[in-house]
Formats: structure tokens, sequence, C-alpha cells
């Protein structure tokens, strides 16, 4: 089980993801495979064996990778990811953060850390948030920077986030150079 309340780290202890009853009666992976721009996240999920750990009691925040977002990554590249099991669950673990994340919660936090906040994923890799012209953008531990397009997606085990990018974890990048 993911903890429903996570510091920042480097951060004052004050802020914290927020604990938010929910009313939504739609998990993540309810809500996603509902979404014709998910269809490709929802696969991958699926792929990964992952469906019962989106699915499992939060709250949790999700950065939801849009099919364009995976038609980003180069056509050899993305192939090749969809088809290593342990590659496609580490990256999209990478892209869920205990807690619940909203919009509010995310900004207070960046604000708090000068500019900057990183968030621990479930991959064990952290993701760096702050603002830009407006949007939240996140950047990957390559430096892969990509956007929140529409926050606070309620599910009832959390939050999620549509983002234009997909997070790589430094191993895929590393594997992928070999």
């Amino acid at each position: 089980m993911i903890a429903s309340i996570v510091t920042v780290k480097g951060q004052d202890s004050s802020i914290k993801a927020e604990v938010m009853p929910v009313a939504v009666q739609q998990d993540i992976v309810d809500i996603a495979g509902g979404s014709p721009e998910h269809t490709t996240l929802v696969k991958a999920i699926t792929d990964a064996n992952l469906v019962k750990v989106f699915k499992m009691n939060g709250p949790y925040t999700v950065f939801a990778p849009t099919n364009a977002a995976f038609d980003k990554i180069p056509a050899a590249d993305r192939t090749k990811l969809m088809k290593s099991k342990a590659d496609l669950a580490k990256t999209l673990k990478y892209h869920v953060v205990g807690g619940n994340w909203n919009s509010v919660t995310l900004m207070a936090a960046i604000k708090h850390g000068n500019g900057v906040v990183e968030l621990p994923t479930l991959a064990g890799s952290k993701l760096k948030a702050t603002v830009e012209e407006g949007k939240v953008k996140l950047t990957d531990e390559t430096g892969n920077a990509f956007y929140v397009t529409n926050a606070d997606i309620m599910a009832s085990n959390g939050v999620i986030h549509i983002v234009d990018g997909v997070a790589m974890p430094m191993q895929q990048v590393t594997a992928a150079k070999k």
C-alpha cells in the first residue's frame, strides 16, 4: 500500500500531500479506460500487469501520459519499451506519486520550495515539479520535461493529471544506449 501522506524531501515538513475524501466511484484505471486519449496508457498498464496497482486504495497521484505523449517516443524505443514488462512497469510506476497532489497542493509545495519540489515516485525515482508560463512542468531524472495539460481529475483512489510527455527512468535510458 502506498503511504497516504508524503512529505516533500528537502522541504519544510509542513507541506504534505492532501488526503481528501472523494465521492467519485471510478478508480484511476476506470477513468483512464474511458478516455480515448489514454488507450496506450491503459494497454501499457495491462501489459505490465499493473492493473491491481493502479486500482489499489490510495490516495495517490498519477501523471497520465496521453497517446500523443507515447507517440513522442521514437518508434523503435517505444516498441522495445512496450515489449519489456519490467521496463514498462518501472516507467509506469514513475508516473505515480503517493498522496493526493491536487493542483492546489502541488502549487503550494512548489511555491514553498522556492520554485521547485521533488516528488518521490512509486518507481523509486523523483520527478521535479516547477512552474513555467503558468503551467506545472515535470522533469524526469534524464532531463526530459513535459507539462500538465489537464489537472485534478478526481478518482476514488486519488487524482489524475494529464501530461503531454512520458517520464523515463534513468535505467531505461542507459539500457537503450547500450
